[in-house]
This record gives C-alpha cells, sequence and structure tokens, in this order.
C-alpha cells in the first residue's frame, strides 16, 4: 500500500491501526473489514414461531422464520414510530409490526400499511435494513456488506462438515459437576470484552507453558498410560512458528521427546475472521498424547464491547471421551453462575476478586485474564516480545484486510475445495522429526482414522 492510500485511511501508523483495530460497528474500518465475510447469527433451533432479537457488530436487528420456513433478518426498529419489530408479529412472508401493522418481507420492503390509503405511496417509498441469511452446519449465518444483494459463498468449516463422528454445537458453558455430571454454567457465553482479545490469547501460544501451568497437570487415570511425560515442556527449548495460511494463521508449537527421533506437535489455529480451531482433549492441562478431539468454535461479535463463544466438536469412536475433575462450586443465593466457576483449589475467605481462587481451570483462566485487559485493551502501551509471534502476525494480517478494504479491495479470502468447503490446520500429536514441515500446508487431518490411541496391535483403545 502506497503511502498516500496508507494516509487516506487513518492506517498510516501502528498507532493508527491500534484505533481502528477493534471496532467493529457500521462506517468504522474495522467494521467494514468484518461485513465482508460471512457471521453466525444464531443457532437454527433458535428460529421457531417468535421474532428473536439479536445484536450483530454493533447493529440491532430481528430475526425470524416465516411460515414458509425462510429466514429473514431486518433492523429491529420499524420506521414507522420505531416500535421494536421484535415484538412483531411473524406472518407468511415476513413480519408485521404490532404497533400499527406495517409489513416488511426479507429483503425490508414494505408490503401492508393497513392503516394508510390503499394507493399511497409511502409504502413503496419506505425500506426497511436487511441482510441476506443462509443455513448450513446448523447455524444461522448472516452477511452485513454493503455487496448484500450478491454476497459471496458462505466458506465451509471443516469441522461442520465432517460425517465421521458425532458433531455437537455447544452454547454457553457446560462444565463436569461434583458428580462428573454435566452442570450448564452459563446457558450463553457472552463476554464483556472485545472479541479480539480472544482470538489473540488463542494464537499466542506461549500463554499455555504460563497460564495454563500455574498448577501441574491432572491427568486422568485411565488417560494417563497413553500420554508421553517425557515432553518437554521448556518454552526455549521447542520450535515455535506462527504461519499465514489459505483461510487465516496457525501458532504451532515443536516439543522435544525422549526420543530425539520422535516430536510433540501442538497446532492452534484461526480462520477469517470468527473461526478458531484445536484438537485438545478438554481435560485439564496437557494431554501428550495422539487423541485430536477435533473442538473449536465461532466468534459472534456483538459489538465492541461483547461477544459471544459457540462451541463446536467432533467426537470420533476411539475417541477419548472423559474428562479431568470438577470445575464447578456451589455458591450463595443469588450469586451469578459464572461465579460459581471454580479452579483446581478451594477459595480463601479473604480473597476479594470477581473471580477467587481461579486458576486450574482452563475456562475460567481464559475468561479471567481476557477480561482484566479491559473492554478493550490499551493496545498502545503493550510490549510486544518474541512470544509474541502469533499474536503480530494476527494484527499484521487484519492490518492489511482493513486497508484492503478501505481501499476497495478484498480482505484475506478464504480458500476453499470444490465443495466450499476449508480445511483447519488442528496437528496435535507425534510426529517423526522428519515427517515435521512448518509451513503453510496443513499437516494430516484426523480423517480417516487418523489422532486416535490405539495399543501396540493397531486396535483402538477407547473403542
Amino acid at each position: 500500500m502506497v503511502e498516500s492510500e496508507a494516509a487516506e485511511t487513518g492506517l498510516d501508523s501502528y498507532a493508527g491501526f491500534l484505533a481502528e483495530y477493534p471496532k467493529t460497528g457500521p462506517g468504522t474500518r474495522g467494521g467494514d473489514m468484518l461485513r465482508r465475510y460471512w457471521h453466525p447469527l444464531c443457532l437454527s433451533n433458535d428460529l421457531k414461531d417468535l421474532p428473536y432479537p439479536v445484536r450483530m457488530l454493533g447493529e440491532d436487528l430481528v430475526a425470524f422464520r416465516t411460515a414458509e420456513g425462510k429466514v429473514g433478518l431486518l433492523g429491529a426498529r420499524c420506521p414507522h414510530r420505531c416500535a421494536s419489530l421484535e415484538y412483531g408479529q411473524i406472518v407468511a412472508k415476513g413480519i408485521q409490526c404490532s404497533y400499527h401493522g406495517w409489513t416488511f418481507d426479507r429483503t425490508g420492503h414494505c408490503t401492508a400499511m393497513p392503516l394508510e390509503p390503499a394507493n399511497t405511496p409511502l409504502k413503496a417509498e419506505v425500506k426497511q435494513p436487511w441482510y441476506p441469511t443462509h443455513e448450513w452446519g446448523g447455524f444461522v449465518w448472516c452477511y452485513m456488506g454493503l455487496d448484500k444483494q450478491n454476497p459471496p459463498p458462505l466458506p465451509k468449516l471443516d469441522l461442520l462438515a465432517r460425517t465421521d463422528g458425532k458433531v455437537t454445537l455447544q452454547r454457553g458453558i457446560i462444565l463436569p459437576g461434583p458428580e462428573g455430571t454435566p452442570v450448564v454454567v452459563e446457558p450463553v457465553d457472552i463476554r464483556n470484552y472485545n472479541y479480539l482479545a480472544f482470538l489473540e490469547n488463542f494464537v499466542d501460544m506461549g500463554h499455555i507453558y504460563a497460564l495454563h501451568m500455574i498448577l501441574p497437570p491432572n491427568l486422568p487415570e485411565d488417560l494417563r498410560p497413553y500420554c508421553d511425560l517425557s515432553v518437554d515442556t521448556d518454552w526455549h527449548r521447542t520450535q515455535h512458528r506462527a504461519i499465514e495460511t489459505d483461510w487465516g494463521i496457525k501458532a504451532v508449537v515443536v516439543h522435544n521427546t525422549a526420543n530425539p527421533e520422535v516430536k510433540f506437535v501442538n497446532t492452534f489455529s484461526v480462520a477469517m475472521p470468527i473461526y478458531y480451531r484445536f484438537s485438545g482433549l478438554g481435560a485439564r492441562q496437557a494431554d501428550f498424547c495422539d487423541d485430536r478431539r477435533e473442538s473449536g468454535g465461532v466468534i459472534r461479535i456483538i459489538d465492541d464491547k461483547h461477544f459471544e463463544l459457540i462451541r463446536v466438536s467432533l467426537v470420533r469412536e476411539g475417541n477419548y471421551r472423559g474428562r479431568a475433575g470438577s470445575f464447578y462450586g456451589k455458591s450463595a443465593p443469588g450469586t451469578p453462575q459464572t461465579m460459581a466457576m471454580r479452579g483446581a483449589l478451594p477459595p480463601k475467605p479473604y480473597d476479594r476478586r470477581k473471580y477467587p481462587a481461579w486458576e486450574g481451570n482452563i475456562v475460567l483462566e481464559d475468561l479471567v485474564i481476557q477480561e482484566s485487559q479491559g473492554p478493550i485493551p490499551p493496545r498502545e502501551s503493550e510490549h510486544l516480545a518474541t512470544s509474541d509471534a502469533g499474536v503480530a502476525l494476527l494484527r499484521r494480517v487484519w492490518r492489511q484486510s482493513i486497508a484492503n478494504v478501505a481501499n476497495g479491495l478484498p480482505p484475506k479470502t478464504i480458500v476453499t475445495d470444490n465443495a466450499g468447503v476449508f480445511d483447519v490446520d488442528t496437528f496435535k500429536g507425534f510426529a517423526k522429526a522428519s515427517d515435521i514441515e512448518l509451513g503453510p500446508r496443513n499437516m494430516p487431518s484426523s480423517r480417516d482414522g487418523r489422532g486416535l490411541i490405539r495399543d501396540d496391535a493397531g486396535r483402538l483403545v477407547f473403542a
């Protein structure tokens, strides 16, 4: 990008970029870039026979499923007297405002004004804001770009297209309780800070070796025999790479083991701009084994200071299905359920922090530290270091994409196959040193029975 173009976009300095980087609303550089991608609006089963209010990218909207089964997404306020369409009535081809009956189809055209003359020109003049939607993979997706009349195809996340196991969509925070049974800690997982704090944390592999190892690993006894505890977790003796790919970026760490010819590889990936992927077990801290439980999710960006996480996982025949520990404690009546999440140690009576005894619970550890950075972290005060390679690369990709859109060019695209699916690298497990390729190409996927724990005879241990 030439200097004059950069000055026009306000991205000529790093400080200028940091000011635009976390923005999500309409008419902002960051928000304009985000609007060039499809976003998760809700789960398909969220839309029933009532309007569904939802805030997306700083805009208040109402989604609905018509009597014909088609999904509409309109601005929340009726243009007549600003009543909310979330209290409207769903009709055959659209939604009717309950206040005076103005009715709109899925593309925002007003089709009825029952209290106005039959030939009123106002009906043709009024247009309600609208956005196209697409249902796939258990989600309703929306596209909020200016080219909404001809949106690009929806890139299909590999995890949602897999048929070799059970794909689960999890809304909210569900953790194992005192008896090992699932406990719904929060019905929705909405964070009160900017979405980029989550994405930057996700590609910051170094934090795993500090934050998530404050307490020593606590592996389930039935899994322990299949974990190689000789894996060297000293950060200074690992190989760490942040790599741009056809779909986003990946952060890879390669560990030494007792066998100099064998390495342990772990990969965390971010696909543009709201997908995060890995293949951990969900057990406490490290699980140095070959099991790959494909996991991750999508980020529903609400506005500059709020987002929702919706988790996605694939469990195949032979995946380890256990979890370690209980992270849910009893709380006083009236205490928000989030406060009942706890770490591995009992809370101290004099701990006055919002999240006491938080260490040892990966979900809570990440939430506490990310929230502590503030709704929008003061990144101009940071001092990035060598371990922040993933963060630095993510910012470079976002900066280039924001600048491209500001200059009439497309942001970073997601390259898909002929079926519109993109495969994300989530390689985790042991590999011969000679087979490891730290580059933009994906390491072997977990398809065809790979990434499962087997005995010496090749039989699945956890089948």
